[in-house]
């Protein structure tokens, strides 16, 4: 019986780590949305159509698809969802311009931004939704008016000896960049005796630096800190902060010029207040800070080390209690 009160307790146990799991990891998970947002914004505006000259109308009848450049590691201003939904910032951005525009927007997931980057200058991506303007982009881009700007974070190893940061303290060594960043942009443009270190994507760069292969970091606050919290590297602190001489903005290719004059009309139709109420959703979302995921974690190590323990506890008393039963029997055997 203890070991049957032993396996319940484990199960007990299992199930309440699933259930603390799903909602650290995968927060919405097991809640119906509240407030549809956006949705409220679509149901009181109109399409733009009347807005429109006949040139612009007449692209829009000749183009029936927008192909849409994501990059799928930028959260919270664009990223997928449990069910693979385009989602963030920038989607519910998108979702206004489809009812605003009429346009059918098709979103195109790949592994990196860098594949997506260069899709777009292949012309096979027309509009990114969460794009930072630089020179290198303004090539083949055309850009909106920022709606949302961040600054970027320089972070290095916990046991670094390097406070209040800025570019001119990584002269002449190793600062981790996601490759096709707008960082990697900038620095290189305005700090080129810095040397950078390319990496695939946020989670990346940090790895490199905790491996001792750059000095330090630099990516946004948000992603580094979302980051942070998904991968549990915690080896990084934040040693500096950098502004950001643009926001992220709708970009369209430059040979699309009535896309663009399109997509200008509709994000003129969506207010101060409502941008704020969308920024507030995603960037000041509930979401377990670092050292609440930490905590979670420690939670989970600790569970399963006291089943692990329980179990060792219980086997160890039935294998001695077998042995006092054999050994009983083995008497009684012997003075019959």
């Amino acid at each position: 019986m203890r070991v049957f009160g032993l396996i319940i307790l484990g199960v007990f146990v299992l199930c309440a780590e699933v259930f603390i799991g799903i909602q650290s990891f995968f927060p919405n998970a097991l809640q119906k949305e509240k407030v549809d947002v956006v949705q409220s914004m679509i149901d009181s505006k109109k399409t733009i159509f009347d807005q429109l000259s006949e040139k612009d109308l007449a692209w829009i009848a000749e183009n029936k698809t927008v192909h849409v450049g994501v990059d799928p590691n930028f959260y919270p201003l664009e990223t997928f969802n449990e069910r693979g939904q385009y989602t963030g910032l920038g989607g519910d951005y998108l979702r206004l311009l489809t009812h605003l525009t009429g346009i059918n927007f098709e979103v195109h997931r790949q592994q990196d931004w860098a594949t997506v980057e260069e899709l777009a200058q292949l012309k096979r991506i027309d509009l990114f939704m969460a794009v930072a303007k630089s020179e290198r982009r303004s090539e083949y881009l055309v850009f909106s008016d920022p709606y949302v700007n961040m600054p970027g974070v320089i972070m290095a190893i916990r046991n670094s000896s390097l406070e209040n940061a800025t570019l001119d303290t990584f002269v002449g060594k190793k600062l981790a960049v996601v490759k096709d960043y707008y960082w990697q942009d900038y620095v290189a443009s305005k700090y080129p005796e810095i040397e950078l270190v390319p990496a695939k994507d946020t989670i990346h760069a940090m790895q490199i630096v905790s491996s001792g292969n750059a000095d330090a970091v630099l990516d946004y606050e948000f992603n580094l800190n979302e980051k942070i919290q998904v991968a549990g590297i915690y080896q990084l602190k934040a040693i500096g902060k950098i502004p950001s001489e643009f926001g992220h903005s709708v970009a369209v290719r430059n040979d699309l010029p009535e896309l663009f004059d399109i997509i200008t009309v509709a994000l003129k139709q969506i207010t101060p207040e409502e941008a704020k109420a969308l920024e507030d959703r995603w960037l000041t979302k509930a979401k377990p800070a670092g050292s609440e995921r930490r905590l979670q974690w420690y939670f989970f190590f600790f569970t399963q080390a006291v089943l692990l323990v329980l179990f060792v506890i219980g086997m160890a008393k039935a294998t001695t209690r077998k042995a006092v039963l054999q050994k009983a029997r083995e008497m009684r055997a012997k003075m019959a």
